[in-house]
């Protein structure tokens, strides 16, 4: 076997539709294949995939081989996420003296303000014992907080908490896994749900006490995040999909995510208005969320 294209059918207006397992919640989609046969698999996936009605593949990071076919063979392809990351350097040190003097200064005053008037500050990562609690936490954490912004948030399916809670064990006794922690008066005010595959840690999701927003608790934990990472020897921190405000006071540099759409006779002019609105409408979205305004 070279590889595995993860797809599944499902049933539109404009007839059947292929797309990645995953699409809607996943960060990042694609092909599975070892380095020197991704080209080949993909080229191979693309070919199958264009004798069918359609396909239309969102998530997949700019510079991957399925992105890059897709492209050279005519698909329509658009620019659907931009999704920071963070080249880290060998030490510590001097990825801290690379940030702002406002960010060094607000993660310190947090720092004291928090053990001031909370006490017992505590940042770590949860071991195997602490992982169940949490893991529970984090999802109520997490959905506390978008539910501020009237949102389910990623953990609002008891089918998808039950998932992470058996991918969370898996992960942990795989060595993946680091659920960074923030523990104030004896409880737990923040997590990041954060992964290490291939000397690259990604930061997935997180959950903050929304009655304690002053205290930047996010910030905090997400320096910490960053600093494990490169005593781990990562050499890339990646935040993902999403263009959040806060990922940019980390010094990121950014990749884009690629939605490609293939469609045959009639329907291939009617797909891509489809995806090129769905598109649009997503970066309005997307706008008013973080507060910018609608252009």
């Amino acid at each position: 076997m070279a590889g595995v294209a993860p797809l599944y059918a499902s049933r539109t207006g404009m007839g059947k539709v292929l797309r990645w397992m995953g699409t809607g919640i996943s960060d990042r989609l694609g092909i599975i294949a070892a380095p020197e046969s991704e080209r080949t698999v993909a080229e191979r996936v693309a070919e199958w995939l264009e004798s069918r009605c359609c396909a239309d593949l969102h998530q997949m990071a700019d510079g991957s081989w399925m992105a890059r076919v897709a492209e050279a063979r005519g698909w329509h392809v658009v620019g659907q996420e931009k999704c920071p990351y963070v080249v880290l350097p060998e030490t510590w040190d001097a990825y801290w003296g690379s940030l702002s003097k406002k960010t060094r200064f607000n993660i310190g005053y947090a720092q004291r303000q928090m053990q001031r008037d909370l006490g017992d500050v505590r940042l770590d990562t949860a071991d195997s014992e602490e992982l169940p609690a949490v893991l529970e936490a984090l999802f109520d954490l997490h959905t506390r907080r978008w539910r501020q912004r009237m949102l389910p948030g990623g953990f609002f399916h008891p089918r998808v908490r039950q998932f992470h809670r058996e991918w969370a064990q898996c992960a942990l006794q795989n060595g993946w896994l680091r659920l960074h922690t923030l523990w104030a008066g004896g409880a737990v005010r923040a997590v990041l749900y954060v992964f290490h595959f291939g000397r690259r840690a990604y930061y997935y999701l997180g959950g903050f006490d929304p009655a304690l927003a002053r205290y930047s608790m996010g910030t905090v934990l997400t320096a910490y995040a960053i600093r494990r990472a490169i005593e781990e020897g990562c050499v890339v921190f990646d935040f993902l999909r999403g263009d959040e405000p806060y990922k940019y006071r980390w010094k990121p540099r950014i990749q884009w995510h690629r939605r490609a759409c293939s469609a045959r006779g009639a329907l291939a002019w009617a797909w891509r208005k489809r995806v090129d609105w769905e598109t649009r409408l997503w970066w309005w979205l997307q706008a008013r969320l973080h507060g910018k305004g609608a252009s």
